[in-house]
Protein backbone atom coordinates (compact mmCIF):
# COMPACT_ATOMS: atom_id res chain seq x y z
CA UNK A 1 0.00 0.00 0.00
CA UNK A 2 1.39 3.78 -0.99
CA UNK A 3 0.84 6.85 -0.39
CA UNK A 4 0.99 8.32 -3.66
CA UNK A 5 0.60 6.39 -6.79
CA UNK A 6 -1.35 6.19 -10.11
CA UNK A 7 -2.97 3.67 -12.29
CA UNK A 8 -3.13 3.77 -15.91
CA UNK A 9 -5.97 1.66 -17.35
CA UNK A 10 -7.71 1.49 -20.20
CA UNK A 11 -11.00 1.11 -18.88
CA UNK A 12 -12.87 1.45 -15.61
CA UNK A 13 -16.58 0.23 -15.13
CA UNK A 14 -18.87 1.45 -12.71
CA UNK A 15 -18.06 -0.63 -9.65
CA UNK A 16 -14.25 -0.35 -10.36
CA UNK A 17 -15.10 3.56 -9.55
CA UNK A 18 -16.81 2.72 -6.72
CA UNK A 19 -14.16 0.50 -5.22
CA UNK A 20 -11.69 3.23 -6.39
CA UNK A 21 -13.20 5.90 -4.72
CA UNK A 22 -14.17 4.01 -1.50
CA UNK A 23 -10.61 3.53 -0.97
CA UNK A 24 -9.28 7.42 -1.09
CA UNK A 25 -8.35 7.31 -5.38
CA UNK A 26 -9.75 9.72 -7.77
CA UNK A 27 -9.65 10.72 -11.45
CA UNK A 28 -6.38 12.63 -13.16
CA UNK A 29 -6.79 13.00 -16.80
CA UNK A 30 -7.60 9.25 -18.01
CA UNK A 31 -5.66 7.92 -14.99
CA UNK A 32 -6.70 6.75 -11.26
CA UNK A 33 -4.83 8.41 -8.37
CA UNK A 34 -3.95 8.67 -4.65
CA UNK A 35 -1.86 10.85 -2.74
CA UNK A 36 -1.84 12.27 0.81
CA UNK A 37 0.70 14.77 0.55
CA UNK A 38 0.70 18.65 -1.30
CA UNK A 39 2.91 21.13 -1.60
CA UNK A 40 1.98 24.76 -1.93
CA UNK A 41 4.48 27.57 -1.61
CA UNK A 42 6.77 25.42 -0.35
CA UNK A 43 4.77 24.30 2.54
CA UNK A 44 3.59 20.55 2.93
CA UNK A 45 0.43 20.14 3.42
CA UNK A 46 -1.89 16.45 4.44
CA UNK A 47 -4.40 15.67 1.62
CA UNK A 48 -8.03 14.59 2.92
CA UNK A 49 -10.19 12.30 0.80
CA UNK A 50 -14.19 13.52 1.41
CA UNK A 51 -17.21 11.95 0.52
CA UNK A 52 -20.72 12.93 1.43
CA UNK A 53 -23.41 10.52 2.77
CA UNK A 54 -26.43 11.76 0.33
CA UNK A 55 -28.80 10.27 2.76
CA UNK A 56 -27.90 12.34 5.23
CA UNK A 57 -27.79 15.36 2.94
CA UNK A 58 -30.03 18.34 3.13
CA UNK A 59 -30.65 21.98 2.11
CA UNK A 60 -29.80 24.27 4.06
CA UNK A 61 -31.85 27.71 4.12
CA UNK A 62 -28.12 29.83 2.61
CA UNK A 63 -28.27 27.21 -0.24
CA UNK A 64 -32.28 27.30 -0.36
CA UNK A 65 -31.42 30.96 -0.55
CA UNK A 66 -28.90 30.57 -2.98
CA UNK A 67 -30.79 28.45 -5.39
CA UNK A 68 -33.80 30.85 -5.26
CA UNK A 69 -31.80 33.74 -5.79
CA UNK A 70 -30.36 31.79 -8.93
CA UNK A 71 -33.90 30.74 -10.27
CA UNK A 72 -33.56 32.90 -12.90
CA UNK A 73 -31.05 30.64 -14.68
CA UNK A 74 -31.83 27.36 -16.51
CA UNK A 75 -29.97 24.39 -15.38
CA UNK A 76 -29.83 20.80 -17.75
CA UNK A 77 -27.88 17.79 -17.15
CA UNK A 78 -25.84 16.92 -19.98
CA UNK A 79 -23.23 13.97 -21.52
CA UNK A 80 -19.45 14.57 -21.16
CA UNK A 81 -19.17 16.28 -24.40
CA UNK A 82 -16.37 18.85 -24.71
CA UNK A 83 -17.71 21.92 -26.69
CA UNK A 84 -16.18 24.96 -28.43
CA UNK A 85 -18.42 26.84 -25.83
CA UNK A 86 -17.23 25.12 -22.63
CA UNK A 87 -13.80 25.75 -23.58
CA UNK A 88 -13.69 29.44 -24.23
CA UNK A 89 -15.49 29.40 -20.81
CA UNK A 90 -12.93 27.40 -19.17
CA UNK A 91 -10.39 29.53 -20.61
CA UNK A 92 -12.28 32.89 -19.08
CA UNK A 93 -12.27 30.92 -15.95
CA UNK A 94 -8.98 29.92 -16.20
CA UNK A 95 -7.45 33.23 -16.58
CA UNK A 96 -8.99 34.68 -13.53
CA UNK A 97 -7.38 31.96 -11.08
CA UNK A 98 -5.05 32.85 -8.40
CA UNK A 99 -3.95 29.24 -8.86
CA UNK A 100 -2.60 27.21 -12.28
CA UNK A 101 -4.84 24.60 -13.21
CA UNK A 102 -4.68 22.64 -16.92
CA UNK A 103 -4.00 24.97 -20.11
CA UNK A 104 -7.55 23.69 -21.56
CA UNK A 105 -10.90 21.46 -20.74
CA UNK A 106 -9.58 18.70 -23.35
CA UNK A 107 -6.17 18.84 -20.96
CA UNK A 108 -7.78 18.88 -17.57
CA UNK A 109 -10.02 15.54 -18.83
CA UNK A 110 -8.50 13.72 -21.20
CA UNK A 111 -5.07 14.60 -20.79
CA UNK A 112 -3.06 13.14 -23.89
CA UNK A 113 -6.13 10.86 -24.27
CA UNK A 114 -8.82 10.77 -26.90
CA UNK A 115 -11.39 9.08 -25.47
CA UNK A 116 -12.71 8.99 -21.99
CA UNK A 117 -12.96 6.10 -19.82
CA UNK A 118 -14.85 7.41 -17.43
CA UNK A 119 -18.91 7.87 -17.49
CA UNK A 120 -19.05 11.58 -17.22
CA UNK A 121 -21.96 13.84 -16.70
CA UNK A 122 -22.43 17.84 -16.68
CA UNK A 123 -24.36 19.99 -15.04
CA UNK A 124 -24.75 23.22 -17.43
CA UNK A 125 -26.18 26.64 -15.92
CA UNK A 126 -27.58 29.29 -18.70
CA UNK A 127 -28.53 32.69 -18.55
CA UNK A 128 -31.14 32.67 -21.28
CA UNK A 129 -29.31 30.41 -24.27
CA UNK A 130 -25.76 31.69 -22.86
CA UNK A 131 -23.26 29.34 -20.88
CA UNK A 132 -22.17 30.83 -17.45
CA UNK A 133 -20.95 27.83 -16.11
CA UNK A 134 -21.14 23.73 -15.77
CA UNK A 135 -19.42 21.09 -13.41
CA UNK A 136 -18.15 17.78 -14.50
CA UNK A 137 -18.47 14.39 -12.45
CA UNK A 138 -18.75 10.90 -13.04
CA UNK A 139 -20.57 8.13 -12.48
CA UNK A 140 -19.98 4.94 -10.69
CA UNK A 141 -22.88 2.05 -9.78
CA UNK A 142 -23.44 3.98 -6.77
CA UNK A 143 -20.92 6.15 -6.04
CA UNK A 144 -19.90 9.54 -8.35
CA UNK A 145 -16.86 11.83 -8.17
CA UNK A 146 -16.96 15.71 -8.87
CA UNK A 147 -14.18 16.52 -11.16
CA UNK A 148 -14.25 20.52 -11.97
CA UNK A 149 -16.87 23.53 -11.71
CA UNK A 150 -16.44 26.10 -14.33
CA UNK A 151 -18.43 29.48 -14.25
CA UNK A 152 -17.75 32.91 -15.94
CA UNK A 153 -15.93 35.45 -13.70
CA UNK A 154 -18.28 38.20 -14.98
CA UNK A 155 -20.82 36.21 -12.91
CA UNK A 156 -18.79 35.47 -9.79
CA UNK A 157 -21.41 37.15 -7.51
CA UNK A 158 -24.17 34.85 -8.07
CA UNK A 159 -21.89 32.08 -6.26
CA UNK A 160 -22.21 29.70 -9.31
CA UNK A 161 -19.33 27.25 -8.00
CA UNK A 162 -21.45 26.52 -4.46
CA UNK A 163 -24.74 26.59 -6.77
CA UNK A 164 -22.73 23.66 -9.06
CA UNK A 165 -21.75 21.42 -5.66
CA UNK A 166 -25.28 21.32 -4.90
CA UNK A 167 -26.88 21.05 -8.28
CA UNK A 168 -24.59 17.73 -8.46
CA UNK A 169 -25.34 16.68 -5.12
CA UNK A 170 -29.58 17.07 -5.36
CA UNK A 171 -29.12 15.34 -8.89
CA UNK A 172 -27.43 12.28 -7.50
CA UNK A 173 -29.38 12.31 -4.88
CA UNK A 174 -32.27 11.94 -6.87
CA UNK A 175 -30.94 9.21 -8.76
CA UNK A 176 -30.74 7.22 -5.92
CA UNK A 177 -26.68 7.53 -5.39
CA UNK A 178 -24.79 6.97 -2.36
CA UNK A 179 -22.29 8.69 -2.24
CA UNK A 180 -20.81 11.86 -3.66
CA UNK A 181 -16.71 12.28 -4.20
CA UNK A 182 -15.37 15.94 -3.97
CA UNK A 183 -12.35 15.44 -3.89
CA UNK A 184 -9.87 16.17 -0.99
CA UNK A 185 -9.77 18.81 1.49
CA UNK A 186 -6.36 20.51 2.69
CA UNK A 187 -6.57 21.13 6.30
CA UNK A 188 -4.80 24.96 6.83
CA UNK A 189 -5.13 25.64 3.39
CA UNK A 190 -7.92 28.23 2.72
CA UNK A 191 -8.93 27.50 -0.68
CA UNK A 192 -10.26 23.89 -0.69
CA UNK A 193 -12.36 24.82 2.97
CA UNK A 194 -15.37 25.13 0.52
CA UNK A 195 -15.93 21.20 0.40
CA UNK A 196 -16.51 21.27 3.88
CA UNK A 197 -19.51 23.88 3.73
CA UNK A 198 -21.85 21.92 1.56
CA UNK A 199 -22.86 19.20 2.94
CA UNK A 200 -21.02 19.47 6.74
CA UNK A 201 -23.40 16.92 8.91
CA UNK A 202 -22.88 14.77 5.69
CA UNK A 203 -19.28 14.86 5.22
CA UNK A 204 -16.80 12.25 6.07
CA UNK A 205 -13.01 12.17 5.64
CA UNK A 206 -10.79 9.25 4.54
CA UNK A 207 -8.42 8.00 7.25
CA UNK A 208 -5.78 6.36 5.20
CA UNK A 209 -3.77 4.83 7.88
CA UNK A 210 -6.47 3.48 9.33
CA UNK A 211 -8.57 2.78 5.75
CA UNK A 212 -11.88 3.76 6.86
CA UNK A 213 -14.20 7.00 6.66
CA UNK A 214 -15.04 8.98 9.76
CA UNK A 215 -17.49 11.86 10.08
CA UNK A 216 -15.72 15.32 9.72
CA UNK A 217 -15.92 16.03 13.17
CA UNK A 218 -13.89 13.86 14.45
CA UNK A 219 -11.11 15.44 12.38
CA UNK A 220 -7.67 15.40 14.33
CA UNK A 221 -4.00 15.97 13.90
CA UNK A 222 -3.36 11.95 14.31
CA UNK A 223 -5.74 10.96 10.95
CA UNK A 224 -3.16 12.86 9.27
CA UNK A 225 -0.35 11.72 7.93
CA UNK A 226 1.52 14.71 7.30
CA UNK A 227 1.06 15.47 11.07
CA UNK A 228 1.27 12.20 12.84
CA UNK A 229 4.73 11.05 10.42
CA UNK A 230 6.02 14.61 12.00
CA UNK A 231 5.03 13.54 15.44
CA UNK A 232 6.50 10.19 15.30
CA UNK A 233 9.56 11.41 13.94
CA UNK A 234 10.59 14.25 15.65
CA UNK A 235 9.49 12.27 19.20
CA UNK A 236 12.74 9.87 18.08
CA UNK A 237 14.81 12.48 16.92
CA UNK A 238 15.00 13.57 20.52
CA UNK A 239 15.55 10.67 21.90
CA UNK A 240 18.23 9.48 19.44
CA UNK A 241 19.95 12.77 20.68
CA UNK A 242 19.56 11.91 24.24
CA UNK A 243 21.18 8.95 23.47
CA UNK A 244 23.57 10.35 21.91
CA UNK A 245 23.15 9.97 18.00
CA UNK A 246 22.14 12.74 15.67
CA UNK A 247 19.57 12.14 13.28
CA UNK A 248 17.84 14.40 11.29
CA UNK A 249 14.58 15.29 10.33
CA UNK A 250 14.18 16.02 6.29
CA UNK A 251 11.49 16.93 4.19
CA UNK A 252 11.74 14.25 1.09
CA UNK A 253 11.14 16.05 -2.07
CA UNK A 254 9.95 13.34 -4.17
CA UNK A 255 7.12 11.51 -2.06
CA UNK A 256 4.52 12.09 -5.08
CA UNK A 257 7.47 11.40 -7.74
CA UNK A 258 5.32 8.42 -8.91
CA UNK A 259 2.29 10.01 -10.04
CA UNK A 260 4.80 11.84 -12.49
CA UNK A 261 5.05 10.11 -16.64
CA UNK A 262 7.39 7.52 -16.89
CA UNK A 263 8.22 6.79 -12.51
CA UNK A 264 5.64 5.10 -11.44
CA UNK A 265 6.64 1.49 -12.83
CA UNK A 266 10.25 1.81 -10.44
CA UNK A 267 7.81 1.63 -7.06
CA UNK A 268 10.29 4.77 -5.25
CA UNK A 269 9.44 6.04 -1.81
CA UNK A 270 6.32 7.74 -0.82
CA UNK A 271 6.68 9.27 2.52
CA UNK A 272 7.31 12.71 2.83
CA UNK A 273 9.60 12.56 6.14
CA UNK A 274 12.69 10.66 6.80
CA UNK A 275 14.68 11.17 9.36
CA UNK A 276 18.14 11.25 7.95
CA UNK A 277 20.81 8.39 9.62
CA UNK A 278 24.22 8.60 8.10
CA UNK A 279 25.17 11.24 4.75
CA UNK A 280 27.23 9.02 2.22
CA UNK A 281 26.19 5.87 3.62
CA UNK A 282 28.33 3.65 0.66
CA UNK A 283 25.93 3.09 -2.04
CA UNK A 284 22.81 3.55 -0.67
CA UNK A 285 21.07 5.88 1.58
CA UNK A 286 20.33 4.55 5.29
CA UNK A 287 16.72 6.20 6.81
CA UNK A 288 13.94 5.88 9.37
CA UNK A 289 10.96 6.76 8.53
CA UNK A 290 7.26 5.98 10.24
CA UNK A 291 4.81 3.24 8.27
CA UNK A 292 1.34 4.59 9.16
CA UNK A 293 -0.56 1.76 7.75
CA UNK A 294 1.72 -0.71 10.70
CA UNK A 295 2.64 1.95 12.90
CA UNK A 296 5.83 0.82 13.73
CA UNK A 297 9.21 2.52 12.92
CA UNK A 298 11.58 1.25 9.99
CA UNK A 299 15.37 1.55 9.78
CA UNK A 300 15.73 1.47 5.70
CA UNK A 301 18.31 0.96 3.13
CA UNK A 302 17.46 3.47 -0.14
CA UNK A 303 18.73 2.67 -3.38
CA UNK A 304 19.58 5.92 -5.52
CA UNK A 305 17.97 4.86 -8.79
CA UNK A 306 17.91 8.76 -10.30
CA UNK A 307 20.03 11.70 -9.28
CA UNK A 308 18.36 15.24 -8.74
CA UNK A 309 19.11 17.91 -10.23
CA UNK A 310 17.05 20.11 -7.84
CA UNK A 311 19.88 22.69 -6.46
CA UNK A 312 20.37 21.91 -2.01
CA UNK A 313 17.33 23.21 0.32
CA UNK A 314 18.04 23.31 3.89
CA UNK A 315 16.05 21.00 5.80
CA UNK A 316 15.38 18.90 2.68
CA UNK A 317 16.25 15.62 0.77
CA UNK A 318 16.52 16.92 -2.31
CA UNK A 319 20.17 14.57 -3.87
CA UNK A 320 18.50 11.55 -5.43
CA UNK A 321 15.52 9.71 -5.93
CA UNK A 322 15.00 6.70 -3.60
CA UNK A 323 14.10 3.43 -3.67
CA UNK A 324 13.15 1.17 -0.63
CA UNK A 325 15.40 -1.93 -0.94
CA UNK A 326 15.92 -2.91 2.49
CA UNK A 327 14.07 -3.21 6.07
CA UNK A 328 16.26 -3.66 8.46
CA UNK A 329 14.71 -3.85 11.72
CA UNK A 330 11.52 -2.54 12.65
CA UNK A 331 8.94 -1.56 15.75
CA UNK A 332 5.91 0.15 17.28
CA UNK A 333 7.66 1.04 21.08
CA UNK A 334 9.98 4.19 20.12
CA UNK A 335 11.76 3.38 23.41
CA UNK A 336 12.59 -0.17 21.73
CA UNK A 337 13.02 1.20 18.52
CA UNK A 338 15.52 3.68 20.11
CA UNK A 339 16.95 1.30 21.97
CA UNK A 340 17.73 -1.29 19.34
CA UNK A 341 19.01 1.41 16.48
CA UNK A 342 21.86 2.71 19.44
CA UNK A 343 22.94 -1.28 19.86
CA UNK A 344 23.28 -1.83 16.19
CA UNK A 345 25.25 1.51 15.14
CA UNK A 346 27.57 0.61 17.78
CA UNK A 347 28.30 -2.89 17.15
Amino acid sequence: MKLADLHRVRSVSPHELDEYLEKGWFRMEQTIFTTNFLIFNNQYYNALWLKVKLDEFQVSKKQKALLKQNSRFRVEVSNGKITAEKEDLFFRYRNNLEFSIANSLQNLLLGESIFDIFDSYHINIFDDDKLIAFGVFDLGEKNAEGIVNVFDPDYRKFSLGKQLMIEKILFLKNQGFEHFFPGYFVPGYEQFDYKLKIASDATYFFDFGEQKWLPIKFLSEFCQPLDLIQTKLKSLEIILLEKGFKANLLKYNFFDISLVKGYVEYDLLDTPLVLYCFPNFHRQEALIVFDIFNKKYQFILCNKPFQSNVADIEGHYVKFLLKKDQIIFEEADIEVFASKFIDLIKN
